[in-house]
């Protein structure tokens, strides 16, 4: 068997697209699209986007440490918030329709979530109670996403 560099350049390449593709989506979803292409990582290079996502999730912590006290989250936010690297489980409290950028989401488990991006969802009719599933993302955001639907929100919390 010949050994094809060509060949195997080009699948090395084509395994690591999707993986470029996903850093940048996320990317991309945590910030929102606007948010996005106001800090200009639209016109960065694959290299030095994933450059720049690779560095933001190594020095993640430091960036956190580096928050002003004013910025800081209050104290009933930091008791009701879930831990920096849990996910949350819950159902949201009462009616849901869907939810608008700003939109205030009360969860079953006395969470309240704000919509921090530019998405939306309308689910077409009233759900009662439909289950949700928060996970921390890339940067230290959190991603917002209802059972039965593949929209998600960039949310930050509320209380």
């Amino acid at each position: 068997m010949t050994y094809r560099p060509a060949l195997a350049l080009s699948l090395l390449l084509a395994a690591s697209l999707p993986l470029h593709a996903q850093q940048t989506n996320t990317l991309r979803q945590q910030m929102g699209a606007t948010a996005y292409q106001r800090a200009g990582l639209d016109k960065l290079s694959a290299g030095e986007r994933d450059y720049l996502v690779t560095w933001l999730s190594t020095h993640a912590s430091e960036l956190a440490a580096a928050v002003p006290a004013s910025a800081a989250p209050t104290a009933t936010a930091a008791t009701h918030a879930a831990p920096t690297h849990a996910t949350v489980e819950s159902h949201i409290a009462g009616h849901f329709n869907g939810w608008q950028p700003g939109a205030v989401l009360a969860l079953a488990n006395g969470q309240r979530w704000r919509v921090a991006d530019d998405s939306s969802l309308n689910t077409g009719r009233t759900l009662d109670a439909p289950a949700v599933t928060i996970k921390p993302g890339l940067l230290g955001g959190w991603l917002l996403k209802v059972k039965g639907y593949n929209t998600s929100a960039r949310v930050q919390p509320a209380n």
